[in-house]
C-alpha cells in the first residue's frame, strides 16, 4: 500500500536572501549616487573659481583635473545607480519566490490536515464495511490524492525555483558587467526600468515607470509652459523623452506583439485628455492647444530643439495612443481624435466635418515632421485613424493643400504605414460617407491627383507596399496585398464614369496634369513619377497575370485558397502599363523587370515539351514586351513627339535586354530549378520586384520628352538597323546556356563552351550577357577568324544545344518577337 505523504513530503527549496537587507542597500545606492554626483560637480567648481588665481599653465592643469574628477564621479554615479537597480529587481524576485514558497507550505500544510479532501463517500466506504477493510480504503484513497496534490505543488514550486536561480545568476552577472546596452535592455525587459536608470541612460534602459496623475499633471504643466520664452527645465525634459521611449516600445510593440501597461494607456488617455482643451474656457467651439502648440511655439524664444522634442513627443505618443492593437483606440482617444474618426467611420448620423480639420491637420503634420531622426520611423497609428487621416487629406480642397502641402506630405508618410488601413482604402472595406463604393477611386484621385513637391513619395506609400508583400510566405499577408493590387489596377484604369465624377479614372490619371515638358495635358507619370514608380512594382509583383493569355473576358478577383487570384483584361493590362511608362524611372524599371521574368523563364527551356509548348511560352512572354510597346508608343503619342518611334523604341528594347539579362543572371545561377506560381518562383517574384532596387537605369531613348522639356530631333535615334531582336536572340541563347551549365544532365559543359569559343569564357566560367552585349574580342587561338561580338556569342551557343532544345528555342525567339508587334 503507498504511504501517505506528510507535511514533511513537499521538498521547497530555502531561499537565504535576506529582501529586507536587500532593499536597504538599494536605497543606499540610489541615495549614494546623488551625493557623488553633487559632490563631483562642487569639486568642478571650487577648481574653476580658484584656478583664475594661478597661471595660464597651473590653471590649464587644475581643470584637467576637475573634469577628471567629475567624470571619475559620474561614472561612480552609474554604478550606484545600476547597482541600485539591479539589486532592487533581485529583491523583487527574492520576495516573489519567497512568499510563494511560504504560500505553497501553507497550502500544503491545511491538504495534510484535512486528508487531502478525502472523505468516506468519496473514497467509496460503504456502512456495511469492516473497519480494518475501511481503513485500508482511506488510506489508500488519501496516499493518492496526496500524491497527486504533492505532485502539483512540487512542480510549481520547483518551477518557481529554478526562475528564482536564473535570476540569482542575472543580478550577478548584470552587477559584474555593470549597465552594457544589452544588460539595460535585460532589465528593462523585466520591469526594472527606473526613473533614475532613465535619467542616466534615457531610452537604452527602457520606459520608466508612468502613472494616469503624472499624465494629467505634466499636461496642466505643459499647456501653461508653451506660453514661456523659455527652455525646458531638465525634469519636464525627460518626461518628453519618456513619451518618445514609450513610442519606441508601442513601435516595437507592433512589430513583435504585446501591448501598452496599463499605467503606460493611462499615463497618454490622461496627457493628451490634458492636452486636448480649448484655448479660451468661453468659447469652446475651436482648435483645442493641443494642435496649436506648433504655432505657439513658433512665436516664442524657446530653444528650437525644446520645440522640435516637444512636438515630436506629441506625435509619437498620439500614434501609440491610436492603436487598438497594442491597447490604444476607442475610449482612450482624446475627443478631437475621435471627433475625426467618426466622421468618417462613426455609426448613425454622421458628425459635422468640423471647419477646425484644417487646424488639426497642420498640427499633426508639424508633429509628425519633429519625429524624423527619433528612431520612430515605423510607428503607426491604429487603422480607422490612420485611414482617417488618409480620408482628411483625399478630402482637402486644392487651396488648402496647396497652404499646407509640407504639413500634409509629413502626414501621409505616417498615416499610409498601416497596411490594413492601406487595404481597406483601396477596396472598399473602409469607406467614406459620402463616396460610399466609389471610395477607392476617390482616395486615388485626392492623393494621386494633385502634383505634389515631393513627385508623390508621401502619397505613394498607399500601394509602394504592394509589391513587397506579394511574395510573403504569410498567407493572409500576401493575400491582402493581391486583393489591393488588383483593386488598384482596376480602379485607375476603369473608363467608364462614375456618379462622382464627369471624367473616368483612366482619363483622369492620364490627360489631367496641365502642360509639362511636351506635353499639353501630361499623365499621371509626369506629374508624380514616384507614385508611377510604385504602380510599376505593384505591377512587377504580378507580371504573370500580365503575361496571361487573354480570354476576352473582363477582369475578376478570385478569393481562393491556397492564394489570391485575378485576370485582368486586355484593356486594364494595356491602360495600367501606359500610366508606368509614363515615368522614364518607373517605365524603366518596368522594362528590366520584364525582361528579367521573361529571360529567366526562357532559361528553362529544356523542360518545355515541344516547340508548341515553346510557342505558348512565348505568346505569354511576348504579351509582356507588347504592352511595353503599347504604353511606350502612346506616351509618346501624348507627347506629341517627332521621333522616329519605331527606333526609339528598338532602342529602348534593347536596353531594357542588357538590363534584364544582367539581373535574370541572378535569377538563374543563383536559384536552379525553382518554380511555383505558374512560371516562377516565390524567391523569384521576390527578386524581381527587388529589381525595383538595384539594376541599372538605362533610359537612353527617353531624355528628350520629361525633364527637359523640348522635342527631340530624329537625327539623334535614326538608325540603318534595328538590333534589339537579335540583342534579345543572344540573351535568351545566354539563359538557356547559363542553367545548362548547372544541369549535370544537359550535356553541356563550360569545356564544350570554351571548346567552341575560348573567348565565351572567363576564369572557368561563361562570361555574363551584359559584358558579352558589349564585346568585340578579336579572334585568339582557337576562335573562329572574327571579332566576337553578341551575334557570334549567340550563334557559338545555340550551335551547342541538341536538335530538339534548339528547335525550340528558336520558336520560343521567333513567336515571342512577332508576338510583341502584335500588341
Amino acid at each position: 500500500m503507498a504511504s501517505i505523504p506528510t507535511a514533511a513530503s513537499l521538498s521547497i527549496p530555502e531561499s537565504k536572501a535576506d529582501v529586507g537587507s536587500l532593499r536597504e542597500g538599494a536605497t543606499a545606492l540610489d541615495a549614494k549616487s546623488g551625493a557623488i554626483i553633487g559632490r563631483g560637480s562642487e569639486v568642478m567648481e571650487r577648481m574653476n573659481s580658484t584656478a583664475v588665481e594661478f597661471s595660464d599653465l597651473v590653471s590649464g592643469h587644475l581643470r584637467k583635473r576637475g573634469t577628471e574628477a567629475v567624470d571619475a564621479a559620474r561614472r561612480a554615479m552609474e554604478g550606484s545607480v545600476w547597482g541600485s537597480a539591479v539589486t532592487g529587481q533581485w529583491a523583487d524576485a527574492a520576495e516573489t519566490y519567497q512568499k510563494l514558497a511560504a504560500s505553497l507550505q501553507s497550502q500544503w500544510s491545511e491538504a495534510v490536515a484535512g486528508g487531502f479532501g478525502v472523505t468516506a463517500a468519496s473514497a467509496g466506504v460503504t456502512g456495511g464495511m469492516p473497519n480494518d477493510v475501511a481503513a485500508k480504503v482511506m488510506d489508500n484513497a488519501m496516499a493518492d490524492a496526496g500524491a497527486s496534490q504533492l505532485a502539483g505543488l512540487q512542480s510549481t514550486i520547483s518551477a518557481a525555483y529554478e526562475t528564482y536561480k536564473e535570476e540569482a545568476g542575472k543580478a550577478g552577472t548584470r552587477l559584474t558587467q555593470g549597465p552594457t546596452p544589452a544588460n539595460l535592455k535585460s532589465l528593462a525587459s523585466g520591469g526594472g526600468t527606473t526613473w533614475a536608470l532613465f535619467n542616466l541612460f534615457g531610452a537604452a534602459a527602457g520606459v520608466p515607470p508612468l502613472t494616469g496623475a503624472q499624465g494629467k499633471e505634466f499636461a496642466e504643466w505643459l499647456r501653461e509652459f508653451i506660453n514661456e520664452d523659455e527652455a525646458l527645465p531638465a525634469d519636464k525634459r525627460r518626461m518628453l523623452e519618456a513619451i518618445l521611449a514609450l513610442a519606441r516600445d508601442a513601435q516595437d510593440k507592433q512589430r513583435h506583439g504585446g501591448q501598452l501597461t496599463a499605467g503606460q494607456l493611462d499615463f497618454l488617455e490622461q496627457f493628451f485628455k490634458g492636452m486636448d482643451q480649448p484655448w479660451t474656457e468661453h468659447n469652446p467651439v475651436q482648435t483645442s492647444v493641443l494642435y496649436l502648440i506648433p504655432d505657439i511655439l513658433d512665436h516664442s524664444k524657446t530653444p528650437q530643439a525644446d520645440q522640435d522634442l516637444i512636438m515630436a513627443a506629441m506625435g509619437g505618443g498620439l500614434l501609440a495612443l491610436s492603436d487598438p492593437r497594442i491597447g490604444g483606440g476607442g475610449t482612450r482617444m482624446p475627443d478631437s481624435m475621435k471627433t475625426l474618426v467618426d466622421h468618417f467611420f462613426g455609426k448613425g448620423d454622421k458628425p459635422p466635418y468640423s471647419h477646425e480639420t484644417a487646424a488639426q491637420l497642420r498640427g499633426l503634420g508639424e508633429f509628425f515632421g519633429a519625429m524624423k531622426g527619433r528612431g520612430l520611423d515605423d510607428l503607426e497609428g491604429g487603422k480607422e485613424y490612420s485611414a482617417a487621416l488618409t480620408l482628411a487629406i483625399a478630402d482637402a480642397d486644392p487651396a488648402f493643400r496647396r497652404s499646407a502641402e509640407d504639413q500634409l506630405i509629413d502626414i501621409l508618410e505616417v498615416s499610409t504605414r498601416n497596411r490594413d488601413a492601406n487595404h481597406g482604402l483601396l477596396t472598399g472595406g473602409l469607406q467614406h460617407p459620402d463616396y460610399g463604393k466609389d471610395t477607392p477611386e476617390h482616395v486615388l484621385r485626392g492623393l494621386f491627383g494633385p502634383q505634389w513637391k515631393d513627385d508623390g513619395k508621401a502619397a505613394a506609400g498607399l500601394i509602394d507596399w504592394i509589391g513587397d508583400d506579394a511574395s510573403s510566405k504569410d498567407r493572409a499577408v500576401a493575400d491582402r496585398a493581391t486583393e489591393a493590387a488588383f483593386a488598384l489596377i482596376t480602379t485607375m484604369t476603369n473608363e467608364d464614369k462614375a456618379g462622382h465624377w464627369d471624367q473616368s479614372a483612366y482619363e483622369f490619371f492620364t490627360d489631367s496634369y496641365g502642360e509639362m515638358g511636351g506635353f499639353e495635358n501630361a499623365p499621371i507619370g509626369v506629374a508624380n513619377p514616384e507614385v508611377a514608380f510604385a504602380m510599376g512594382k505593384s505591377a512587377a509583383a504580378y507580371l504573370d497575370y500580365f503575361g496571361a493569355a487573354d480570354n476576352g473576358g473582363d477582369s475578376a478577383l478570385s478569393l481562393s485558397n491556397p492564394a489570391s487570384q485575378m485576370y485582368l483584361s486586355m484593356d486594364d493590362r494595356r491602360n495600367f502599363v501606359e500610366m508606368i511608362m509614363g515615368s522614364p524611372a518607373a517605365g524603366d524599371k518596368f522594362g528590366e523587370a520584364v525582361y528579367k521574368h521573361v529571360l529567366s523563364e526562357a532559361a528553362y527551356a529544356d523542360q518545355w515539351q515541344d516547340p508548341t509548348a515553346a510557342k505558348t511560352q512565348a505568346l505569354e512572354n511576348g504579351m509582356l514586351t507588347g504592352l511595353l510597346d503599347h504604353g511606350f508608343n502612346k506616351v509618346f503619342e501624348d507627347a506629341q513627339a517627332d521621333a522616329d518611334r519605331a527606333t526609339s523604341l528598338a532602342t529602348q528594347h534593347a536596353n531594357w535586354t542588357r538590363a534584364g539579362a544582367a539581373a535574370a543572371k541572378e535569377l538563374i545561377l543563383e536559384l536552379p530549378g525553382t518554380r511555383s506560381l505558374g512560371k516562377i518562383s516565390q524567391q523569384a517574384i521576390r527578386q524581381l520586384t527587388e529589381t525595383f532596387k538595384w539594376t541599372p537605369g538605362v533610359a537612353q531613348s527617353y531624355d528628350f520628352i520629361w525633364e527637359s522639356g523640348t522635342k527631340p530631333d530624329p537625327a539623334d535615334y535614326k538608325q540603318t538597323w534595328d538590333n534589339s531582336n537579335e540583342q534579345w536572340d543572344f540573351a535568351v541563347n545566354h539563359a538557356v546556356a547559363s542553367q545548362a551549365l548547372k544541369d549535370p544532365h544537359s550535356g553541356i559543359t563550360i569545356a564544350d563552351i570554351e571548346k567552341a569559343d575560348p573567348r565565351l569564357v572567363e576564369n572557368g566560367k561563361l562570361r555574363s550577357a551584359a559584358d558579352l552585349l558589349g564585346a568585340n574580342d578579336a579572334p585568339v587561338k582557337g576562335s573562329p577568324k572574327e571579332n566576337l561580338d553578341h551575334r557570334l556569342a549567340r550563334e557559338e551557343l545555340h550551335r551547342l544545344f541538341d536538335k530538339d532544345l534548339a528547335a525550340k528555342v528558336e520558336r520560343y525567339v521567333d513567336v515571342f518577337n512577332d508576338q510583341r508587334k502584335d500588341q
